[in-house]
This record gives structure tokens, C-alpha cells and sequence, in this order.
């Protein structure tokens, strides 16, 4: 049996934050400001934000680094 689709509404002046949408019962956490109580949930949302963290950097412009700057050659 496939659970009918739960519609999530976050006020538009809210923001910036980071909502999380649980795999178990559809419930949500904003957590920029808690976490996930189980730890089910919450090692979800870790690689979740993790994978985010990859495509961020991922999507940098690749710039110079200038002399004396750490990671400089």
C-alpha cells in the first residue's frame, strides 16, 4: 500500500533554513535548529548534508591561489 503524499508549507519569511523530512512517518525538522531525534534519522540526514556538502564544492568556480596562500605551490 503506497502512503498518500504529505504537502509540507514553510512561510517564505522562514528563511535561509535547512528543513529535514523523516523517512518514517513524513514529519519534519528544521535542522538548522535541532536535530533528528532517532538515530535512524539522524545518520540519514548526515550523509544527506554531507552529499550537499560534495555537490556545493563540487559546484565551486575553480579560482587561483595566489603566492603565500595556504594550499599554494
Amino acid at each position: 500500500m503506497t502512503k498518500p503524499p504529505i504537502e509540507i508549507c514553510v512561510r517564505s519569511d522562514v528563511g535561509p533554513a535547512l528543513l529535514y523530512v523523516h523517512t518514517d512517518n513524513g514529519s519534519s525538522t528544521f535542522v538548522d535548529k535541532n536535530a533528528p531525534v532517532s538515530a535512524r534519522e539522524r545518520a540519514i540526514c548526515r550523509a544527506l548534508l554531507q552529499h550537499a556538502l560534495r555537490l556545493l564544492d563540487a559546484s565551486e568556480p575553480a579560482r587561483r591561489v595566489a603566492v603565500g596562500e595556504p594550499g599554494a605551490r
